[in-house]
């Protein structure tokens, strides 16, 4: 019962989140209180209906480059956090059962587990995955929470510190942001290669 009771809560929030979505974005151009933006951003970051790398943009506009990247990564790190806790210690074992029922997904994991802390840096650093998926995922596999929360916290700095400066910098210095795209491309390529993904499937 509880855990029902857990996603029917989660659910509400993104149904109310979806709802007020505008009047949180104009209260956060507007509003420059740092605690409050601090729990704002934890909960966009919790219940996802805007695009965080948006909020992270309009952060970066209402509070300045550094004062947002700070606010956001604690914000995202601490919501990663709460999702990681959620899933791995009222669901892990319905997951971790289905994980090991599909043949390339149980490959996976144990790849994975192997090497949480290079694994989740790499997803952080990935554009393209879901940061949710993540914190979904390593709450699902059981990773060691301490390894995840660290390499979480490690491999979003790149991309909220990019996100942060193009909301406070773009519009007033163009050129200044395509350097950061740019420094931020060769970040990414650097990390995977000292990374190397290959490793993740190499046993100890």
């Amino acid at each position: 019962m509880r855990k029902w009771l857990t996603v029917l809560l989660y659910v509400s929030g993104i149904f109310l989140a979806f709802i007020y979505r505008y009047d949180i974005l104009a209260w956060l151009r507007q509003d420059h209180n740092a605690l409050l933006g601090l729990s704002a951003a934890a909960l966009l970051a919790l219940f996802p209906v805007v695009p965080y790398k948006l909020i992270i943009g309009i952060y970066g506009y209402a509070y300045g480059s550094l004062t947002a990247a700070v606010i956001c990564w604690s914000a995202s790190t601490l919501a990663g956090a709460v999702i990681y806790g959620i899933v791995k210690y009222m669901f892990q074992e319905k997951a971790s059962k289905y994980l090991a029922s599909v043949p390339a997904l149980g490959k996976f994991t144990s790849a994975v587990q192997r090497r949480p802390f290079a694994a989740v840096v790499l997803a952080r650093l990935a554009p393209v995955i879901p940061q949710m998926a993540v914190n979904i995922y390593a709450g699902a596999a059981g990773l060691p929470f301490w390894s995840y929360l660290a390499a979480s916290g490690l491999g979003k700095i790149p991309g909220i510190a990019l996100y942060a400066f193009l909301g406070g910098q773009l519009f007033s210095h163009p050129r200044s942001g395509l350097m950061a795209i740019l420094v931020y491309v060769v970040v990414l390529a650097l990390a995977v290669l000292a990374l190397r993904p290959r490793s993740l499937w190499t046993k100890e």
